[in-house]
């Protein structure tokens, strides 16, 4: 059975492997070029070392009770690794967004599976983009992840619901949100967190961003580990290089916060950057707002 809405990606981590947008409910992946819908058998892989591990079929990946669970099948001889965990003749269910499946090898790091949102109903979003995870929600918008199935290039996709919009902040609510856009629209510095191409709909506005893989600067304090003094003294300089760029501009961010750092690695040594333009101001030299950021 296939359906028009994908449900996941298997994006190759090794380019010697087939990349798949999965619509069908269930995929056979392995050698067998007529038992299987994705077939491992390109004149590449034939070459590489790993060929000869892999089984005419390997895996099984399924998607039950209309997309709320994924369900990984290893039908071959040498078993399979998901997230370096040994799966050999038997059945998990896929309980995160993603996903690192290796073949026959904990070594052949084959895919990552990326558990996919449905669509964005946004033409010129869902010609380039796959919706992902949910990244991150606030009063009136969500953030998600996107991925282009061509380049594997990773977005952020942040939708704003106008209507939400209203009833927060009233009838002039426009005015907010497409000075929030322009203005991020208009900085361009190594440290502030790009946006793209921005598309208006009849009640949600969405905004293409870059993405930011390594979260927030609050999500590395609060959960992961205590940072050295290095670590935090590089992210603050960015963070001020970021801020002494806005103000020869005449701009003033009002929200700096942790929440509102992203830093693109999981690395301890890592870009930040500074994101949510949402109360931002252009100010002149009358302006009381001159006064504090």
């Amino acid at each position: 059975m296939s359906c028009s809405i994908p449900w996941g990606y298997l994006e190759p981590i090794n380019n010697i492997y087939p990349r798949k947008i999965l619509t069908k409910s269930t995929y056979t992946i392995g050698r067998h070029l007529h038992e299987c819908d994705i077939v491992l058998d390109s004149p590449e892989l034939r070459q590489h070392e790993y060929f000869i591990h892999l089984s005419s079929k390997h895996f099984i990946i399924e998607c039950i009770n209309n997309g709320r669970s994924i369900i990984f099948h290893d039908i071959s001889r040498n078993g399979c690794y998901i997230d370096g965990e040994l799966v050999h003749q038997s059945k998990i269910s896929f309980q995160n967004s993603e996903h690192i499946i290796s073949l026959a090898l904990i070594e052949n790091r084959a895919y990552k599976f990326i558990r996919l949102s449905g669509l964005f109903n946004v033409i010129n979003l869902d010609e380039r983009y796959l919706k992902a995870n949910l990244l991150g929600s606030g009063s009136f918008a969500n953030v998600y992840k996107a991925i282009s199935s061509v380049t594997q290039t990773h977005r952020a996709v942040k939708i704003i619901n106008k209507d939400h919009c209203e009833k927060q902040i009233g009838p002039g609510f426009s005015k907010y949100l497409y000075r929030e856009v322009s203005i991020h629209g208009s900085v361009d510095h190594p440290c502030i967190l790009r946006r793209f191409e921005v598309f208006h709909e009849k009640t949600n506005l969405f905004v293409e961003m870059e993405y930011a893989g390594g979260g927030s600067l609050y999500d590395r304090i609060h959960k992961t580990y205590i940072m050295t003094d290095d670590e935090c003294k590089f992210i603050f300089y960015q963070i001020a290089c970021a801020l002494a760029y806005l103000h020869r501009l005449k701009i003033v961010h009002r929200d700096i916060k942790p929440a509102n750092v992203l830093l693109m690695t999981n690395e301890k040594e890592t870009i930040a950057k500074l994101s949510d333009f949402g109360v931002a101001k252009y100010v002149y030299a009358s302006s009381r707002y001159l006064n504090t950021t």
